[in-house]
């Protein structure tokens, strides 16, 4: 199977993120067959965002989500959405801490991005 081919991405293509991170934090646990990686994050809305009231999207490749909480708490129902390539998280306040546990295979990543091991 072949990989796709890179697209050129130009500087017009992009507009301010709807979200800003005051804090990161990561807990990589690497172990025998896979990782874990417990992320912590700060956000709060970016008041220079083309849509003040957009959800939280965060794109991602070969994640398996764990857990997922905004201030402690699970949101609910169609609270979020998760694809292949993408964590959608609806109806954030305007500052909040995501936490998320995602596992991933770096023995499995081909593509040379990200965490990816032999």
């Amino acid at each position: 199977m072949r990989e796709p081919q890179p697209q050129t991405i130009y500087l017009k293509d992009y507009s301010p993120p709807a979200f800003l991170a005051d804090r990161v934090e990561l807990d990589v646990d690497i172990r025998e067959d896979h990782a874990l990686v417990h992320a912590r994050l700060a956000l709060r809305r970016n008041p220079a965002a083309a849509d003040p009231n957009a959800p939280l999207e965060l794109d991602g490749d070969e994640l398996e989500l764990m857990t997922l909480s905004v201030d402690g708490v699970t949101p609910r129902g169609n609270g979020y959405a998760v694809t292949p390539e993408r964590l959608t998280v609806y109806d954030v306040p305007q500052a909040f801490t995501l936490e998320t546990v995602t596992r991933i295979v770096p023995q499995k990543n081909t593509k040379l991005e990200g965490l990816y091991g032999t």
